[in-house]
């Protein structure tokens, strides 16, 4: 009787919104009714907010089905052997997932806004911050550890004398011969542009690099993007991925792409890895963007899949 009715009660909800019909389903298949009632339940303030598009043709702001073979091949998530990893900075938006081998040292920080709770963790673990933002007039708090410029990241296209290039800002403070050194980026989509100035040699002096990737999804970056990232595989290696549960994101070849993604890089020389990671996205100290809505489920992500993805749909989230 109680099954009946929590399968009642999800197919309600779900109604004809396709995402949480796939949800349910999924749960229906293993048995777990009354997850899929209680889950339904906790969607229903948003379910009118999610979205999906099946005729993708009609939209002309995401790319081929090509691309994203291509672009999950070069996103491949590898194990770092002998360490874990940890979540730096405030639950939700704003935190990140590290390597666990932080030790002290020196921090770059891009992309400030009113959040320095990254800066914060790693303030407290022995890190001198050196954070730019030029859209800013001040930090929302000081800290001894804080060192502060209302300057952003040149993107080699920008001309503003607000900007810089990293190695500008590395000679400025004197760390030209510096290593093992922290990047954080979140700078909205000018990543890639410093990513494509960027010289490799300035990147090896950081053991671990956090960007938040923008716009994966949009067609006048499918070239720019593939480029930027076997230009950072070349030095590092990508150790954890995370999708943003907002925009939009496109689901091709058995595969689910985030239009923003969070990424962790450490130093490929400093560490060995763990070959064939059969890693499911999101780990457990993972936490969606925004509270109010489920993660995005990547899954097995690095498990090659054999169709080359002609089955694309386009699913929005809080557009």
């Amino acid at each position: 009787m109680l099954k009946e009715i929590a399968k009642a009660v999800g197919k309600k909800i779900a109604g004809d919104n396709i995402i949480l019909r796939d949800i349910a389903g999924g749960y229906y298949r293993d048995g777990k009714y009354l997850r899929a009632a209680l889950l339904m339940l906790y969607a229903m303030p948003i379910r009118n907010t999610l979205k999906v598009h099946e005729n993708v043709k009609r939209y002309d702001f995401i790319t081929s089905p090509e691309y994203y073979d291509e672009l999950q091949e070069l996103l491949q998530v590898e194990k770092a052997e002998g360490f874990g990893l940890v979540r730096i900075g405030r639950d939700n938006d704003g935190g990140y997932i590290m390597l666990d081998d932080l030790g002290g040292g020196i921090a770059y920080s891009f992309g400030i806004a009113s959040d320095v709770s990254w800066d914060k963790d790693m303030a407290s673990r022995g890190y001198d911050v050196y954070m730019y933002d030029h859209t800013i007039d001040g930090l929302p708090e000081n800290n001894p550890r804080f060192h502060w410029s209302k300057l952003g990241i040149a993107d080699g296209m920008t001309q503003d004398d607000r900007l810089k290039s990293l190695e500008e800002l590395i000679a400025s403070n004197g760390h030209e011969g510096k290593r093992n050194m922290i990047l954080k980026m979140d700078v909205e989509g000018a990543e890639w542009g410093f990513l494509e100035a960027v010289k490799p040699e300035t990147l090896a002096q950081f053991g671990q690099i956090v960007f938040e990737f923008h716009g994966m999804n949009y067609p006048d970056l499918c070239v720019k993007i593939p480029e930027a990232l076997r230009k950072i595989n070349r030095t590092h290696q990508l150790v954890h991925l995370h999708g943003q549960n907002h925009g939009f994101y496109v689901c091709t070849g058995g595969k689910t792409f985030c239009n923003q993604i969070e990424v962790t890089y450490v130093l490929r020389g400093k560490y060995s890895f763990i070959e064939d990671y059969d890693v499911n996205l999101p780990i457990d100290i993972d936490m969606p963007a925004h509270s109010y809505i489920p993660e995005v489920e990547l899954g097995h992500w690095n498990r090659k899949v054999e169709a080359s993805g002609k089955d694309m749909s386009l699913i929005t989230i809080m557009a």
